[in-house]
């Protein structure tokens, strides 16, 4: 989340010409015109542009009737009202079932549009870790509400806009022949009037009501935020008695957000003022021209009032840019919040697509192949003993003591991960996702199926980015990684994540329990049975069976979690499990009895942890003493020493 104190470094968003602004629109656009759903897209746009046509000739057959009807009115001609009032009717007959119809295709072109647009980004969130990535640059704020609201706000704004122009433009061609053949006067006036308007509302008011709107986005979002943010620690902060602080941060997020509103409530006072008399200045003009030949018998009263009518047709169409700038400067806000959105996902797919071709490059030049469809292929294709040649499990140690590593001395590339059995790590070195720190240098050992690893060392050393780094979440770097696919590899953080859902969901994440695979590999016996190996056996009848949807966060304690992800765990049967303080919150027994079923159940695991006690299941220990100083050896010559 980026603070609105921040906005300051966004504003020259908001001074950007107008053309960029129309290109990021026209960007943002056309994608749903142009997708994989286009044929439906235009179908539905082009009926809708249809209907407004229709609709924008009615008003002009309206202008004609109401003609009639006030001459009517003024001669005393009975049949002549009598034929306007059918007319009238007539009319809206047909306008009442076009008009419910027409906003009916509006309101369905609008859902589609919407669904298309956020599953798309949906999909480019979630692709190749994007939402781990943006959440790590710190560089992209709320990246939840551009996809839930501004999509929304986004799609609806930019069609009621192309609506509107349409109609407009129609409204333009219709009534400009018909003030034409009245007064062409009044079509000049129009056009200098519109002219002026537009001029004084985009210099006047356009970049500085469009940059408090994009700030009213950002800091409603932050505000959000902040509210969701107790909510989800809301037992951490009764326990440090935080309301005080809490609730005076929050207080913080509030005064900004009214601050901003105070600020668009002011300029908006400014603009109405400007709005209200350019628009009440030109009542009485069309009637002040064409007065005078009414009085002297050139035209009849229903003139007047289908000039007044025409002119004020045309003066809206040529001044929407002035009545429609609310709308326009927030479309404004959420396309700079969405193109951002997608520049930051489009950067993310081709870094992704440089680090491919990175590892193409390396892989090339010592003769490998590469093949990069799905999570589970490998990106170098290597056989084990192009990496693992001359390193023994048994007989490696390697100690170092490196200080002073600045992030140039380590190539900032990628590390080059392909798939074997077991976890080998050749040379490998670690950079953090922004490249200003080095984390590990020349990381070598093997861990051979069978054998398990303990990571200790001090907090903060970096145990945990290792495992960053072994799950791909983290690939800046140098060296060689071989690990098993993906999907045969287990990860367990030291607060397991607990989904939406029932009970029989977070047994079986990140497997759907509605997708056909989950229920035919596992059964409901066998997740009794999986609970029932981590002493959760009571848990489906406490909390009403597999089928209970809870806040399981809230509803169980942190061994409960604990202990379900290590059911989760045995459900999948991994080759190799990574476990990250995963038994933190158990008590001496409970630990000992799932990493006894840990090392019956799987090849390999490796476990960060503090607790010696953890040594006795592990093979080889790795310590580490700082970032750059490590120990590999067996365990027991770590019990020795």
């Amino acid at each position: 989340m980026t603070m609105a104190s921040e906005d300051g470094t966004r504003q020259q968003h908001y001074l950007e010409p107008s053309f960029s602004l129309m290109r990021k629109l026209w960007r943002i656009s056309r994608m749903y015109f142009y997708g994989d759903r286009k044929s439906k897209a235009r179908f539905l746009l082009v009926i809708v542009l249809i209907l407004c046509a229709v609709c924008a000739g009615l008003f002009v057959v309206m202008s004609y009737v109401q003609r009639d009807f006030s001459s009517a009115l003024s001669g005393k001609d009975i049949p002549g009202f009598y034929r306007a009032i059918w007319k009238f009717v007539g009319i809206i007959v047909i306008a009442a079932p076009l008009y419910a119809y027409y906003h009916y295709m509006q309101d369905l072109l609008s859902l589609e549009w919407r669904v298309w647009l956020t599953e798309y980004l949906l999909s480019s969130y979630f692709s190749n870790r994007a939402y781990f990535d943006l959440k790590m640059d710190g560089k992209l704020d709320n990246p939840d509400q551009r996809i839930c609201e501004d999509v929304s706000s986004f799609v609806r704004n930019t069609l009621d806009i192309i609506i509107l122009i349409s109609s407009q433009f129609l409204n333009i061609i219709g009534f400009t022949g018909v003030l034409w053949s009245i007064a062409p006067e009044l079509v000049y006036i129009l056009i200098g009037y519109s002219v002026l308007g537009t001029v004084v509302t985009v210099k006047g008011f356009g970049s500085r009501l469009m940059r408090l709107k994009f700030q009213a986005l950002q800091r409603e979002a932050d505000f959000r935020y902040s509210l969701v943010r107790v909510r989800d620690n809301v037992e951490s902060i009764a326990f440090y008695g935080g309301e005080n602080h809490e609730a005076a941060t929050i207080k913080k997020f509030l005064a900004s957000m009214v601050a901003n509103f105070r600020e668009i409530i002011l300029w908006n006072r400014h603009f109405s003022l400007f709005n209200n008399v350019y628009e009440y200045a030109m009542i009485i003009v069309p009637s002040i021209v064409i007065a005078p030949r009414y009085f002297s018998g050139e035209v009849q009263f229903g003139v007047i009032s289908q000039t007044g009518f025409a002119f004020h047709r045309i003066l809206n169409a040529l001044s929407i840019i002035v009545f429609k700038f609310d709308s326009l400067s927030g479309l404004a806000a959420q396309t700079e919040r969405l193109e951002s959105l997608l520049s930051a996902l489009d950067d993310h797919s081709g870094d992704v697509r440089l680090m491919k071709r990175h590892l193409g490059k390396t892989s090339s030049a010592i003769g490998l192949n590469i093949d990069n469809d799905g999570d589970d292929t490998p990106l170098l294709n290597m056989r084990p003993e192009h990496i693992s040649s001359g390193l023994s499990s048994h007989t490696m140690k390697r100690e170092t003591n490196v200080v002073n590593i600045v992030p140039e001395a380590v190539p900032s590339g990628y590390i080059s991960r392909e798939v074997g059995p077991g976890l080998v790590l050749k040379d490998v070195s670690i950079l953090t996702p922004n490249l200003k720190t080095v984390l590990f240098t020349d990381l070598n050992f093997q861990l051979a199926p069978g054998e398990s690893l303990l990571v200790m060392g001090p907090s903060g050393c970096g145990k945990s980015s290792l495992l960053r780094a072994i799950a791909g979440l983290w690939s800046r770097g140098s060296g060689i990684l071989q690990s098993p696919l993906r999907s045969e590899t287990f990860f367990l953080p030291q607060k397991p994540y607990m989904p939406l859902g029932t009970l029989r969901d977070q047994l079986l994440f990140p497997v759907l329990s509605s997708n056909s695979n989950a229920s035919s590999m596992h059964s409901d016996g066998d997740l009794y049975e999986a609970l029932e190996e981590v002493k959760l056996q009571e848990l489906p009848a406490r909390v009403g069976g597999l089928g209970a949807v809870k806040d399981w966060s809230d509803t169980l304690s942190a061994g409960e979690q604990q202990r379900l992800a290590f059911a989760r765990l045995f459900l999948h049967s991994p080759k190799v499990a990574f476990l990250d303080e995963a038994s933190s919150a158990l008590d001496a027994n409970n630990e000992t009895r799932l990493y006894e079923l840990l090392s019956k159940k799987l090849e390999a695991y490796v476990s960060v942890g503090h607790r010696t006690s953890l040594v006795k299941f592990h093979t080889f220990v790795l310590e580490f003493r700082d970032y750059h100083s490590w120990k590999f050896c067996h365990r027991n010559e770590f019990v020795s020493i």
